[in-house]
This record gives C-alpha cells, sequence and structure tokens, in this order.
C-alpha cells in the first residue's frame, strides 16, 4: 500500500532543494536536501522520483511564483512608464524576499538537468508578463530592440538593483528608483 503524501513534506523538500541549489548548484546531493527537509532520502524519492524531477519542480515552482507577482494588478489608466514602475517594483520585492529562490533560479536557468519541457511551460506561463512590459514599452523603444531589453537589460538592472536593495535597505526608493530610470531612459528610441 502506497504512503500517503503530506503537501508539509513536499513544501519542505522544494524548500531544503532552494537552499542547497543555491548555495552549492544543482550537485547537491539528494541525501542532504531530504536530511535537511527533516525526511529520509527514500522519502524525497516518493515526492519526487528523481533528483531531475525534483530540480524542474522547483524551477517551475519559482518561476510561477514570481510571475505571478509580476502580473499582479496595477492602474491599467496609469502612463507606460508608470505601469511599468510597478512591474518593476514588484520585481523587486520578489528578488529581495526570495533571496534564496533568485539564487536557486539562476542556478536553475544555466542548468542541462532542468528540461526543455519545463522551461517551454515557463516561457508559456510568461506570455502575459511578458506580453504586459512590451506594451508599456511600445512606442517608447525601438520595436527591433524590446525582446533585448526585456531579456537582458530589464532582468539584469533588477539583480543590480536587488543586490543594492538587499545591501542598503534603507536606501531601496532611492535604489528601485535610480535602476529603474537607467532602464527606462537606456530603452528610449
Amino acid at each position: 500500500m502506497a504512503r500517503p503524501v503530506s503537501e508539509e513534506k513536499r513544501q519542505a523538500l522544494l524548500d531544503a532543494a532552494a537552499e542547497f541549489v543555491a548555495s552549492l548548484g544543482t550537485g547537491a546531493s539528494t541525501a542532504k536536501i531530504a536530511k535537511a527537509a527533516g525526511v529520509s532520502e527514500g522519502t524525497l524519492f516518493t515526492y519526487f522520483p528523481t533528483k531531475d524531477d525534483l530540480l524542474n519542480q522547483l524551477f517551475l515552482e519559482i518561476e510561477t511564483d514570481l510571475t505571478e507577482t509580476m502580473l499582479a494588478p496595477y492602474p491599467a489608466n496609469a502612463s507606460a512608464q508608470d505601469r511599468l514602475f510597478a512591474v518593476w517594483n514588484r520585481l523587486i520585492d520578489w528578488g529581495v524576499a526570495h533571496a534564496t529562490a533568485r539564487k536557486a533560479l539562476r542556478q536553475l536557468k544555466v542548468s542541462d538537468r532542468v528540461t526543455a519541457e519545463s522551461r517551454n511551460r515557463c516561457h508559456a506561463m510568461q506570455r502575459d508578463a511578458r506580453t504586459m512590459v512590451e506594451e508599456c514599452l511600445a512606442g517608447h523603444t525601438a520595436p527591433d530592440r524590446i525582446a533585448f531589453y526585456i531579456d537582458t537589460i530589464l532582468f539584469d538592472l533588477a539583480d543590480i538593483s536587488i543586490n543594492a536593495v538587499a545591501a542598503k535597505p534603507q536606501e531601496s526608493d532611492a535604489i528601485r528608483q535610480a535602476g529603474f530610470d537607467l532602464f527606462w531612459k537606456g530603452s528610449a528610441a
């Protein structure tokens, strides 16, 4: 008879995996992950048949959380700049509040253990967020440069801003504004 699964144990395994992937990369052992989650290694494989299944699920859950954060409603009648600034602040807030998940995501994005299927699911899930940002940049940025500004500049500047806010939380507002201004002014057509 199969053991019943527990959402608490599953989440503990994902949380432990995030910690170890953030600090050690995807080579972190399942034994360490299970021990940190307070379960046996065998129990880990009850929830995730393989280590790659665990890593892919972690990738999907982090990306889902980040995407949902970015898609939260914003003032639709505000200017494109103000709407994008609201999205920017959500991105910064998420990064500061989820430092471990952010570091784990960075490791997972470059790992060959994350499948094309998982990556494709994330890309599909992120379409609405991307469309929202593209709409904010339409008319502001050269159309042929929008993808570059979103895929490279936006997330790299956000990463730098998140690190700066984490280091100097008392200067959060000024850092956020400076990072956003660099993006907005730098992406002007």
